[in-house]
C-alpha cells in the first residue's frame, strides 16, 4: 500500500467514519457527537485516504493554554489495519501540534488493546496510570499514556526515524 494522503476530516466524511466507529469501538460515537467534535474550534480532525476511500481518522483536543493536546480518537478501517495508516495519522498530528505550541500529548487506550499500546510506545508515549472501568460498555480499563517534549529537536528526530522506517 502506498502512503495514505492526510487531509482535514470534513462533515461529508462522517458516514464513512460511522462505519469504522461501529466496527472498531464497543461504544461508537454518534453522528451528533462527531458533528459537534468537528465544529469545536479546540479540536483538530484529520483523515487518511487511499484510492479515494477513508482509511482512518484521528481527532485531537488542543489545550493550548497548557501546551497540551489529547488524542480523542484514532481508528483505521479494518481491512487496512497494520498497513501504516495509524502511523501516518500520528506522524502528521504530532508534527502539526508543535506548530501550535503543544509540548505534551496524552491519550487513553483500552488496556486490552495491546497493538495500539505498542504503536503509541513507538511514538514515545509511556503509561502513567489506569482509569478503572473507563470504557462503560466493555468495562475495560483505560491506560493513560503521555509523551512529553514533542517540541524538541530530539523528538523531531524520533518522528523522522519512524517516518523513514
Amino acid at each position: 500500500m502506498t502512503r495514505p494522503a492526510i487531509s482535514v476530516l470534513e462533515h461529508a466524511d462522517l458516514a464513512e467514519v460511522l462505519e469504522i466507529e461501529r466496527v472498531q469501538f464497543d461504544d461508537p460515537w454518534s453522528l451528533q457527537v462527531l458533528r459537534d467534535e468537528l465544529d469545536d474550534p479546540s479540536r483538530r480532525y484529520t483523515k487518511a485516504s487511499t484510492d479515494g476511500a477513508l482509511a482512518g481518522y484521528l481527532g485531537l483536543m488542543l489545550v493550548q493554554s497548557e501546551g497540551e493536546a489529547h488524542v480523542n480518537t484514532l481508528a483505521t478501517a479494518p481491512a487496512l489495519e497494520g498497513k501504516g495508516v495509524a502511523t501516518a495519522l500520528l506522524l502528521e498530528a504530532l508534527r502539526g501540534v508543535v506548530d501550535l505550541g503543544v509540548r505534551d500529548v496524552t491519550l487513553e487506550v483500552a488496556s486490552r488493546n495491546l497493538r495500539a499500546q505498542r504503536l503509541y510506545a513507538r511514538f514515545g508515549f509511556a503509561p502513567v496510570g489506569i482509569r478503572r472501568g473507563y470504557y462503560a460498555r466493555s468495562g475495560d480499563d483505560a491506560v493513560v499514556m503521555w509523551v512529553r517534549d514533542v517540541h524538541t529537536p530530539s523528538y523531531a528526530t524520533r518522528l523522522r526515524a519512524i517516518d523513514e522506517a
